[in-house]
């Protein structure tokens, strides 16, 4: 009879612990997504600031491009 209630304290255990660890997986497999989507919007955020930074540097570029060929036909005229 004790040998019947330990082993069914040990299942109840066991499947506790089971339980609880589906619990976590759930809880864990939440937080891995709430970061997936964290991760995204920044990720978005940080394509269009690069989208912007580039426009802006080929805005630049072309400036200095101009600029340079201003000052060389400046320099021919002397």
């Amino acid at each position: 009879m004790e040998q019947e209630v330990n082993q069914h304290t040990i299942l109840q255990a066991i499947l506790e612990l089971s339980k609880q660890m589906q619990d976590m997986k759930l809880d864990l497999q939440q937080q891995i997504e709430a970061v997936g989507t964290r991760l995204d919007k920044i990720e978005q955020n940080l394509s269009k600031k690069i989208d912007v930074f580039d426009s802006k540097v080929g805005i630049v570029s072309l400036d200095l491009l101009e600029t340079k060929a201003e000052v060389s036909v400046l320099q021919k005229a002397k």
